[in-house]
């Protein structure tokens, strides 16, 4: 017989001495962690929580938070946001033709007015000029937020495309992101 050698994770491992044998499920008394356990799976009109308490607990009490002070800087930044791009639409030439036509009721291929914002649409994303500071402010919440995870160049181009269109916007993106 020869010796083996161990690697370094082996030998980490060689001073426990692990026995494993069958045991079929019937004979399970007790759930462990190579077994099922016996309540995960739910019966016909339970839900989760009533079936598993101990798996759902409140983390941030209601009195630990205050919500109307951090929805109102979120409504704000974002009717700024709208605001600046509605200014800087109206001062683009090539945007304030379309604009006014619209504005008097004519209807342009690929583009209309929301009603509600009064914002330029283009295949139902807003139009926004070509105005780096805009630019920057758009990307602050789907690739710089602490909950968007700083995602890659691809992710970050689809989420601003979901709501957002302008001239150079992949090359905007990609150098964006690449610098960051």
């Amino acid at each position: 017989m020869s010796s083996k050698v161990l690697t370094r994770r082996q030998a980490c491992w060689a001073e426990f001495h692990f026995s494993i044998t069958y045991r079929p499920g019937h004979l399970a008394t007790l759930p462990d962690a190579l077994s099922r356990w016996y309540d995960v799976y739910l019966e016909r009109g339970q839900d989760f929580i009533s079936k598993n308490p101990m798996n759902f607990q409140q983390l941030i009490k209601k009195d630990e938070v205050q919500p109307s002070r951090y929805f109102a800087v979120k409504l704000e930044s974002f009717s700024n946001l709208i605001d600046s791009i509605q200014k800087k639409l109206w001062q683009d030439s090539q945007y304030r033709i379309i604009l006014q036509e619209l504005v008097k009721g004519k209807s342009i291929q690929d583009y209309s007015l929301d009603s509600s914002s009064q914002l330029l649409l283009s295949k139902d994303q807003a139009v926004v000029p070509n105005d780096h500071t805009i630019h920057l402010s758009i990307l602050l919440k789907p690739h710089d937020s602490p909950l968007a995870g700083h995602p890659c160049q691809e992710k970050t181009l689809k989420l601003v495309k979901h709501d957002f269109h302008w001239s150079s916007m992949t090359q905007f993106i990609k150098d964006y992101v690449s610098s960051c």
